[in-house]
């Protein structure tokens, strides 16, 4: 019998065999609290994607495109060298496999925030990523590669449903489903507020080295500070922005920064926030008194203002929402997915 040689299987060409395409989404499975994945993936199956999900390390599976909504998800712990080279394996298979990357940029991305590691493991990433998603038109994705603007969803329907709190007069919110290490140097001022009945609330869960800061605030001032330094349910998060006369946001350069604007809009909660592209474009959008800005650092006199303005001239009726919901954005998502897989192939 003639020797034969049989030719290694091109893994492209036996995905192009399916009905669906499988995407491996960098990020836990959708469940009872909102977040950026209740964006891509729907209540109901997604004519012709099959998701998965992963939170660490890539599993060895066969798939067909991997989104990514920040590089760290690959980095995994160690040396800087060692999770690089964690980073450069997974450029290889990608290229070796003909996997198809999608990537969605965050204004920390686009302008080199977040360290070093972060922005070395991102010029890597660059090399293999098909197409990128940008949630808004300031934010800007590197050149070479097709961009899809697909816009941050709000939350209005999502929230349906949901009992609200009584406003507290004077409370302001700092809430984020993971509160960054910085959060608490940012939010010191607020001991040199002088309207009175000023309060602050404090809620989500706090990076590594934010807790402590936190704790300290408190012990200050009891009665003027509270926390709530836990994850918390979807009805628990509609309760506190509810609760809340005035919305912290000091910074909006990560997803989940945007998650929280979009979060108190959608609940009709007027938010203090840095002045960059993005919130200057979405004030003018969302209508008068919704959207406060301001320069540099979060002063007391700054938060004094914005509540004596708000008090004068509150803002009417609810936030002017363009937005697209839930349901469009994950068919936006799907076809971005598709066309990826596709061109991978190619």
């Amino acid at each position: 019998m003639p020797n034969v040689t049989h030719p290694a299987a091109d893994p492209a060409a036996e995905r192009d065999q399916r009905d669906q395409i499988v995407v491996f989404a960098s990020q836990r499975q959708p469940y009872h609290i909102v977040s950026y994945i209740d964006q891509i993936v729907g209540n109901e199956a997604t004519p012709g994607v099959e998701f998965r999900y992963f939170e660490g390390k890539l599993p060895h599976a066969d798939m067909d495109v991997v989104h990514l909504h920040r590089s760290s998800v690959l980095l995994g712990k160690g040396s800087r060298w060692k999770r690089l080279a964690k980073m450069a394996d997974f450029v290889l298979q990608a290229k070796r496999r003909k996997i198809a990357v999608v990537r969605t940029i965050s204004g920390a991305d686009a302008t080199g925030q977040g360290g070093r590691l972060r922005q070395a493991a991102n010029r890597l990433l660059d090399q293999v990523t098909t197409s990128y998603i940008v949630l808004d038109e300031t934010t800007r994705a590197p050149k070479g590669r097709p961009v899809t603007l697909i816009p941050h969803a709000h939350y209005r329907e999502r929230f349906l449903g949901y009992p609200r709190s009584e406003q507290v007069p004077g409370r302001l919110l700092r809430i984020s489903p993971n509160l960054p290490k910085g959060v608490a140097p940012a939010l010191e001022n607020f001991f040199s507020t002088e309207t009175p009945g000023l309060s602050l609330r404090v809620v989500g869960k706090p990076a590594a080295g934010a807790y402590i800061g936190l704790k300290g605030m408190a012990a200050r001032d009891p009665e003027k500070i509270t926390l709530l330094l836990e994850t918390i349910s979807e009805g628990a998060t509609v309760q506190e922005v509810t609760a809340a006369e005035l919305v912290l946001l000091p910074k909006v350069a990560e997803i989940e920064d945007m998650h929280v604007l979009y979060t108190a809009l959608s609940l009709d909660r007027p938010v203090l926030v840095p002045a960059t592209d993005l919130t200057r474009r979405l004030a003018k959008k969302v209508g008068a008194g919704w959207i406060t800005l301001y320069e540099g650092p979060l002063t007391a006199e700054k938060i004094d203002s914005t509540v004596t303005s708000l008090r004068a001239t509150p803002p009417s009726g609810s936030p002017q929402l363009d937005a697209p919901d839930l349901e469009e954005t994950v068919k936006m998502y799907a076809k971005v997915f598709q066309d990826a897989a596709a061109a991978s192939r190619r």
